[in-house]
């Protein structure tokens, strides 16, 4: 892995602080200074921050070599941490960055973890050789390896002299504004000796430096608490002067979002939208916008984006998110907050997902569905009034009401199953008993099915009508192809009870929204298709996909991602 393989560091024009001079600007245990080279220290030398904007130079930097450490060590590292947890005592990366940082990632690099992979069922597909290396090495040490084969400078470097006695346990990435669009970037290493730490760090900028390029876009560096915040030169003063004018964890909102995480697991997130918004023109996201419309050739997702205020909302709240792993699964969590547009009232629903057939092979849920219909079509008619009275104006022609009647399909409770007679349809798509999907929902099921009878018949679909099975049941419509299906799914189950779906969806009975595959079904038409066997046989533990998700009055929402092993 090369330098080239991270885009981490800005790129385009460079800022250079006002008052500083040169490559050598070192700061010690909170104090700024002016170090010689080889950053010998002088702690008693002090300065006073007064942040002034960075004014701009012609130059445009390179990539980080120090961000390509952190990266070797996020790639070789923290995807395989597995089992620890980053909780534990001392200081969080967060500790040592800006109160201003919009975007900030940490993760465990504690070298242990790759003993405990072996737990992992997930894992077990993995190369023997690589699974050695993770029970007995220092997957920092491997990935500094790594990098010494790609990357000059770092072989230059010994680990176990110059990095191993003095890194620590925990890294933390932070993307800070700082009113251009290139934003200050800073990586907050753990260390156990500082002074230690300085020596390495220091060996590995002389490294650097003498590959050539702008002094000022070089490898830099200040100590703050039990980190140093590696970055550029002519961005050091600065980062170090916003830490101590405040850091990001005294900061309240990130505080309560991560508490409100819970355990933060191997790795964890934190963005602030509105600030990050003010990076909308620079190249980092002028590039993620490039690759998000390789993959959204239609352009709506641009279109969407550009409509004031949509992206209003898009550049509001914060989000939270953290990876977890376990023996028998993978887990995402997150939290938002600062929506309050999008607060749902809640109440009473009927949760018809938990009472699908326990055979259930898929299914996707919605609670509430009738007020987030409400909430969107407030939100999008502000934004394209003319489009919408048009619309009104036509379904009124036809007999309908907008938005209540879509309301109405919706119920306050909805769900889209399927059985595993589906899978027969790979022998005979004509076997309509075979065509096991059904759709439920709580509502006023007089009123629904007049609409459904009603958009069939406007639509030329009456054909399509005979072929749909109907059930209305206490308040609970039913509707599907197989009619045998349709009445298992009507006369209820103990989906919500089953083992895999309690593992894969543990919050289904408060979730707003819900999606579930029970992927063991589904082996026998993709395995054979996968000529490696070790990815084989990972896939082969996977039991289930499952994903819920609440929001409340306020518009704070929670979500749970988990991918569950077999037992």
């Amino acid at each position: 892995m090369g330098v080239g393989a991270v885009s981490l560091a800005p790129k385009g024009p460079s800022y250079r602080l006002p008052w500083a001079d040169g490559p050598d600007h070192h700061t010690q245990g909170g104090e700024s200074m002016t170090a010689p080279p080889a950053g010998t220290f002088d702690g008693s030398q002090s300065s006073t921050y007064t942040y002034e904007p960075p004014t701009q130079s012609k130059s445009r930097p390179a990539l980080l070599i120090a961000l390509a450490v952190v990266a070797a060590l996020v790639i070789g590292g923290g995807a395989w941490a597995a089992t620890r947890m980053l909780g534990g005592g001392g200081d969080q990366p967060s500790s040592a960055l800006p109160q201003e940082t919009a975007a900030y990632l940490q993760l465990d690099i504690n070298p242990s973890v790759g003993e405990k992979i072996a737990a992992v069922r997930f894992f077990q597909g993995l190369d023997e050789e690589v699974l050695e290396t993770l029970r007995d090495g220092d997957i920092r040490a491997k990935a500094f390896e790594w990098m010494a084969e790609e990357e000059e400078a770092f072989a230059a470097i010994d680990y176990a002299e110059d990095i191993e006695p003095w890194l620590g346990d925990r890294l933390g990435l932070g993307v800070v504004p700082n009113g251009s669009d290139e934003p200050y970037v800073g990586i907050a290493l753990q260390v156990k000796d500082e002074e230690a730490a300085n020596e390495g760090l220091s060996k590995l900028q002389e490294a650097t430096n003498a590959s050539g390029g702008d002094a000022a876009e070089g490898l830099d560096w200040y100590f703050h608490g039990d980190y140093a915040v590696l970055t550029t030169t002519d961005a050091v003063g600065a980062l170090q002067g916003m830490t101590e004018s405040g850091s990001l964890a005294d900061k309240e909102t990130f505080s309560g979002d991560m508490a409100a995480l819970g355990d933060e697991g191997v790795m964890a997130g934190w963005v602030d939208a509105e600030p990050l918004a003010t990076l909308a023109d620079s190249p980092l996201a002028e590039q993620s916008l490039d690759s998000a419309a390789d993959l959204d050739p239609s352009g709506a997702l641009g279109s969407m984006a550009g409509t004031s205020r949509l992206a209003e909302q898009a550049a509001t709240g914060r989000f939270a998110a953290a990876l977890r792993f376990s023996e028998d699964a993978i887990e995402v969590q997150g939290v938002s907050r600062g929506h309050e547009d999008f607060g749902i009232e809640g109440g009473d629903s009927g949760h018809v997902v938990l009472d699908l057939p326990e055979d259930t092979v898929a299914a996707l849920s919605l609670e509430h569905g009738d007020q987030y219909v409400a909430q969107a079509y407030e939100l999008l008619k502000e934004q394209f009034p003319e489009d919408f009275a048009e619309a009104e104006a036509q379904a009124s022609e036809a007999g309908f009401t907008l938005p209540d009647d879509v309301q109405t399909l919706l119920g306050s409770s909805l769900s889209v199953s399927v059985g595993p007679g589906i899978l027969d349809l790979q022998d005979d798509v004509e076997n309509f008993e075979a065509w096991e999907v059904a759709y439920r929902t709580e509502t006023d099921t007089a009123a629904a099915e007049d609409l459904l009878s009603r958009v069939l018949a406007m639509s030329g679909g009456q054909e399509i009508e005979q072929l749909l099975a109907k059930r209305s049941d206490d308040g609970v419509l039913t509707v599907g192809v197989s009619k045998p299906y349709v009445d298992a799914v009507a006369e209820g189950g103990s989906l919500g009870s089953h083992r895999t779906f309690k593992a894969a969806v543990p919050g289904a009975d408060d979730a707003h929204s819900v999606f579930y595959v029970n992927v063991n079904t589904f082996e026998d038409l993709y395995l054979t298709e996968i000529p490696d066997a070790q990815t084989r046989e990972s896939l082969e533990l996977l039991a289930a996909v499952g994903y819920s998700a609440t929001t409340d009055a306020d518009g704070n929402g929670e979500f749970t991602l988990r991918l569950v092993a077999d037992e």
